[in-house]
């Protein structure tokens, strides 16, 4: 199974190869479920683009969609593509509507839009975008057409780091003809890339 730490080093890695030019930016994967539970962390300089550790963090203002690892308890990942300009947060899951479901009648969601609306305020995300303060009114869509893993363990955060790089990369995600075979390839894309990288665990 690839685990937060996978998860974790994969992001860092896209964020360093981002180029300046480039219009996402990627949260770490505890910074949804920070959000949903209410936790005490502040993430503004995280939103802002001036962390230190890490420090390659974009601030929001800079970029169109900022994407989001989520964890759904207990062991599941699933992802998100915040688009600044409409607010819609489009939900990719390749274990279904679950989640995407769960998050709804808990009220995950709206939990999440209230921290993020606070956030906003606080690093004054609209005067650096240059546009008229509104009230977010988050849209979380669930996209149908995303590619299914062929078993309910172990592919999920396989998945989800293959999402994202697809995105990143500017490409669509797409139904795979066989989701099994292409986790297995990208599973062990992401071993060489990881170990072969200065992130790699000791």
């Amino acid at each position: 199974m690839v685990g937060v730490s996978a998860i974790t080093i994969w992001y860092r890695l896209l964020m360093e190869r981002r180029f300046e030019s480039d219009r996402h930016t990627i949260m770490p994967p505890n910074f949804f479920v920070s959000h949903a539970l209410e936790e005490g962390q502040d993430w503004r300089a995280f939103m802002a683009g001036i962390a230190t550790y890490p420090n390659f963090m974009v601030a929001w203002w800079d970029v169109d969609t900022v994407l989001l690892p989520i964890h759904s308890s207990p062991n599941h990942w699933l992802f998100g593509e915040l688009r600044l300009a409409s607010m819609e947060v489009h939900i990719y899951d390749s274990l279904g509507r679950g989640a995407y479901e769960k998050f709804q009648s808990e009220g995950i969601f709206s939990k999440f839009e209230r921290r993020v609306a606070n956030y906003l305020d606080k690093i004054k995300y609209w005067a650096w975008r240059n546009i008229p303060r509104i009230p977010l009114n988050m849209q979380f869509i669930y996209e149908e057409n995303v590619p299914q893993q062929s078993s309910h363990l172990g592919d999920c955060g396989v998945f989800l780091c293959m999402f994202m790089e697809q995105l990143v990369s500017g490409q669509p995600i797409r139904v795979l003809i066989d989701p099994k075979n292409a986790a297995l390839e990208f599973r062990l894309r992401m071993a060489k890339i990881i170990w072969g990288s200065s992130l790699a665990p000791l």
